[in-house]
This record gives C-alpha cells, structure tokens and sequence, in this order.
C-alpha cells in the first residue's frame, strides 16, 4: 500500500475522446447520483459524455447537465434488477460497437455484468474500462458455500475491467484477495456537488433529519420509535423524513400509534436534502445495511453532525470522533435515542470543521482520480490528478493497495 501526492492532470493532454457511463435508470440510488455527478464534472471539463441507460425513467434524471448525450434503451419497466441489468449489458455492448466511445465507467456491483459484454467486442470498438466495487463483497449470513459463489461470478464479471477501484483499503484488500489482481485502486466515493458552504444550525434548533426511500432496509422504524424517547424529553424536538416508498403508510401509522403526530414530517421526495440540512441540528442514518452511507458525506458537508447505525464500514471510518457524531448498533432504538439526547444537549460544533472531514469526497476530487485511471498504458492512482478547487482541505492524497 503506497500514500503519494496526485500528479498534475490536463484534460487536453489526455487520450481521451469520449466517456460512456452506464446506468440501469435514473432511480434514487447512491451509485446513481454519484455517476451522475461525474458525468456533469467530466462534461464540465469539455470531455463529451453519454449516459448509456436501460431505462431513462426515474427522478435523478433531472440532475443531468441537459449538454449530456442520454441514450435510452428503453428496456421494459418489468424487468428485474438482475435481468435488467444483463439485458443492459447486451444492449450496451451494441451502443459501443456501434460509436466511438473509447472509455466506459461502470458504477458499483450492479452493473459489473457490462463488462464481460464490452470485452468481447473487437478491439478497434473495445472501451478502457474502469469498474466499482461499490458494496461490501464479504457478507455477514453467507454460508461458505454462497461466499464461494459469490466470489466466482465476481473474478468471472471483473476479469475483463482494466482498472478496478474501491471506497476503502480494506474492501481493496478484500478485492485483490477474491479476484487475484495485483492492484485495485482506492478512490474516495466522490458523492458531494457544490451546494454552497456550510452554515451553523439555526439558533435553539432541535429538528432531527433522516432521508432515504422508505422501504424496511432503512430502518425508519427504529428511529421513529427512538425519537419517541427523545420527544418526551426535548418538547422542542422534531424528525424530518425525506423521502417516499412502499412503507411510508406503515411509518406515518406507528407515528400516530406513539402519539407523535405533529411531531414528525414526511417532507415526501425531495431532488436536494441540503436546504433541509441547513435547518437540521443533526442527521440521523438509521439503515439495517449500507454499502456506503454517501448520506454521511452530505450532512457532514452541510456542517451537521451524524448519528449512524453501524450498517457500512464506512461508519467508523467517518465518524472518528465526537465531533463528527455518535455511531449505534443496528436496530437498537434505546441506544439511537440516547446518542440524540447527547448531541441535542450540547453546543454545535464549528461546521466548516466538520465540512473539512469530508472535504476528499468532492466530485472534482475524485472526477479527476478517475481521468488519471482513464489513461492508457500502466496507469495507477499516484498519478492521478490534483484538484483546482478553492478549498485547499480538498488537495488530499489518494491510495493504492497493491497485494
């Protein structure tokens, strides 16, 4: 594993003509919004970039740069995530064999079956590729059996990537162990956009956000029936849910069943949870399991603490002290109720400090590592590019992890 300083990256130094990113649909997912982001960063740059989608329904849609090329499959809506996205695959591979797209990006787990679609095109049609592992690829409840599987149809889908990143060095050692490559880059998870500075929490507030679509893996349950603890203690208190799913009946039920109505909002979808931050004094992420958390990112970016269920390692990785927030075990409301009574009772801390925690998360940073690991030849992450943006706490070394 080596830690070194970004090389200079120029945009019209580099070979590279085009940049395809494909996508199952526009939905309301992490790997979604963060492709999006690259894709409006890259096409900031003058690079030209098409967004290569099975469907081209879904809410994200309307955070594209209208100068982006969509290509719409039009694959049909009842398809299954699983046969959606091998259905995405062979359409893809028609897309590139068709047009001169020398590069493809391919964004977390989900969409690794591309990749063996692109690689058995011709070479003069055959796109540099650079895939995600976005999840963790080491589950808690496989038997050995379903790991030994699983690692399987991962070295068979990854084997064809020319460039392999990860969120971590410990999912990067995870990777090089299961698939047998000698390097997989780390890339910070470039979730966060320019949505302004932060800004301190408005004076004696006591509003509790969340966000995530309403469905039983996030665990909103849990977190209304910790904030009925709360709300018995601090009468100033109030929880915030942005965001719509199948469970909102259910949720908006219990709310009412604890006596808490007025005391709770389903703000519904919302494109930005940043104005909703700005009024918060703390966020809460209440999920059974995450692959990530990019959440976590937005609301330190904000300036707002974070209370975090254990559900990703990348908890821990953030929330490396009190400032930052309080981490809790998964599905334990006293405990969520207790980190929120803490972070309500004390003063908030400074928030550009806290918006400095997060700051290597910004999509220019992490735009540009990409750019870096698009070149041709040997290409690794110590080459990668330095960041031109005005805060300097953006200018942070990457790593490679190397067996």
């Amino acid at each position: 594993m080596s830690i070194s300083s970004p090389a200079a990256f120029s945009p019209a130094g580099a070979a590279i003509s085009s940049i395809g990113i494909v996508l199952r649909d526009f939905r309301l997912g992490g790997s979604e919004r963060v492709a999006i982001g690259l894709a409006n960063y890259w096409a900031s740059l003058s690079l030209d970039v098409v967004l290569i989608v099975g469907r081209g329904e879904g809410p994200l849609r309307e955070l594209v740069d209208p100068a982006i090329e969509i290509v719409d499959l039009g694959l049909p809506a009842w398809l299954g995530d699983t046969v959606l996205a091998w259905a995405l695959a062979m359409k893809a591979r028609s897309v590139f064999s068709s047009r001169a797209i020398d590069r493809c990006y391919v964004p977390g787990n989900s969409h690794w079956p591309v990749i063996p679609a692109l690689k058995s095109l011709r070479m003069s049609h055959r796109p540099l590729v650079v895939a995600q592992v976005s999840s963790p690829v080491c589950r808690e409840g496989r038997s050995s059996l379903e790991q030994a599987g699983y690692d399987w149809r991962m070295r068979w889908l990854l084997r064809g990537a020319d460039r392999i990143t990860t969120l971590s060095e410990d999912l990067a050692r995870k990777t090089c162990s299961i698939i047998g490559r000698d390097a997989v880059e780390v890339v910070p998870l470039p979730a966060l956009w320019d949505e302004g500075r932060p800004c301190a929490p408005p004076a004696h507030t006591m509003t509790v956000l969340a966000a995530g679509r309403l469905v039983p893996i996030k665990g909103f349950d849990v977190l209304i029936r910790a904030f009925s603890l709360v709300a018995n203690r601090y009468f100033a208190a109030k929880l915030v849910l942005c965001g719509d799913g199948p469970e909102r009946a259910r949720l908006e039920a219990l709310v009412d069943e604890l006596g808490l109505a007025g005391r709770v909002v389903f703000a519904g979808y919302v494109p930005s949870i940043r104005p909703y931050l700005d009024e918060a004094r703390v966020f809460v992420l209440s999920s059974h399991c995450e692959s990530y958390g990019a959440v976590l990112l937005e609301a330190l970016a904000a300036g707002r603490q974070v209370i975090s269920t254990r559900c990703s390692p990348a908890v821990e990785a953030l929330l490396t002290g009190p400032i930052a927030g309080r981490s809790v075990p998964v599905r334990d409301a006293d405990a969520m109720a207790e980190a929120l009574c803490e972070i309500l009772a004390e003063p908030a801390p400074d928030c550009d400090t806290l918006a400095e925690m997060v700051a290597p998360f910004h999509v220019s940073y992490g735009g540009r590592l990409y750019l870096s690991l698009m070149q041709p030849g040997d290409t690794k992450i110590e080459q990668a590019a330095a960041v031109d943006i005005s805060h300097s706490a953006w200018s942070h070394p990457a790593v490679t992890h190397s067996r």
